[in-house]
């Protein structure tokens, strides 16, 4: 087989290994889908779990120093900020894949290519038909005009709002996900993202208990954000899921020598933990782990046939160009 033919084939062999990539980039999709919703339905259950620890295990008295529509009060909050988080899951499905930054390094092959086609595309510009400039420009300032005309006719304009969900439709980010550069940063974004969404909520929650004396009110903010924080290798091992337990240590001030400790019981929910309690999460989460598995072989496969037809054209351009003298 000669050098045209090797190209070819790895060329066939590039195509392939993207349709693989395109049909691995839909399950991603509809896996996550299936993932997000039942972790929103776990996280929901669990902070459900961890406040009714802290009310009734943790601080009975203080909860029921509440009156009735104060504990009604305070539930339905926690209700409502629960299903905000579930919506702030279920939105990270449909965000705007981007592309990784890539290194400034340049690879030889990659050098040789670029330095060889600079040559060709100056010719290029040179060799560009003048009529067809003008035709372009002729063309260009006729479309303008139109979209000017339609832009002031009334009812006639896009919806920005609706522009933005075509933009992010399940449709369009599958479709953007067939890209090989974009599926991993998409995934990757996703997993960053719900630490973060757990952490908030947390946070949120401590806030309104702390707020209503169920916690108490001498906990510093920064205490509070801190056991957000914690990942669960920080809980001692048989402590309740999603539930943080410090001691904090605080010096009086009449006295140098005397020192109180507190014990502080505050929520914090942790994915590994959600994960490990329901087993709907999990299967999941073993399914994403599946399908990781076989994209980190495709890029690996990808990438080296990749290097291949880049040397092979390098090699091959090399020759073309060069002359004994």
């Amino acid at each position: 087989m000669g050098v045209v033919g090797e190209i070819k084939k790895i060329g066939q062999d590039l195509k392939r290994i993207e349709e693989a990539i395109a049909d691995i980039a839909k399950e991603f999709y509809s896996t996550y889908q299936g993932y997000l919703q039942v972790l929103g339905q776990g996280m929901r259950q669990q902070l459900i779990f961890a406040s009714y620890h802290i009310c009734t295990q943790a601080y009975p008295e203080a909860f029921l120093n509440l009156s009735f529509s104060q504990r009604q009060k305070m539930q339905q909050e926690l209700r409502e900020k629960s299903k905000l988080a579930v919506q702030e899951l279920q939105e990270l499905l449909n965000q705007e894949p981007k592309f990784e930054e890539k290194s400034d390094e340049t690879s030889a092959a990659e050098l040789i290519m670029s330095l060889l086609n600079e040559e060709e595309k100056e010719k290029e510009v040179i060799e560009f038909d003048a009529s067809e400039l003008l035709t372009e420009i002729s063309s260009q300032l006729t479309t303008n005009s139109q979209e000017e005309e339609v832009a002031t006719g009334t009812g006639e304009t896009l919806d920005k709002t609706e522009a933005e969900k075509m933009k992010s439709s399940p449709e369009s980010i599958v479709g953007k996900l067939e890209n090989i550069d974009l599926l991993r940063p998409w995934q990757e974004n996703i997993e960053k993202q719900i630490p973060k969404i757990l952490k908030e909520l947390s946070h949120q929650t401590n806030c309104i208990l702390q707020r209503v004396e169920i916690l108490p009110k001498k906990i510093p903010e920064k205490v509070l954000e801190a056991a957000t924080k914690m990942e669960s290798g920080d809980t001692p091992v048989g402590g309740k899921p999603n539930i943080l337990n410090l001691l904090i240590e605080a010096e009086n001030l009449d006295d140098d020598d005397d020192t109180k400790v507190t014990r502080i019981t505050a929520i914090n929910l942790r994915l590994s933990e959600i994960e490990f309690t329901d087993i709907n999460v999990t299967g999941w989460r073993n399914k994403i782990r599946s399908l990781l598995g076989k994209l980190s072989q495709l890029e690996r496969e990808y990438h080296k046939k990749q290097r291949e037809l880049a040397v092979m054209e390098a090699e091959s351009a090399w020759r073309s160009s060069w002359y004994e003298e």
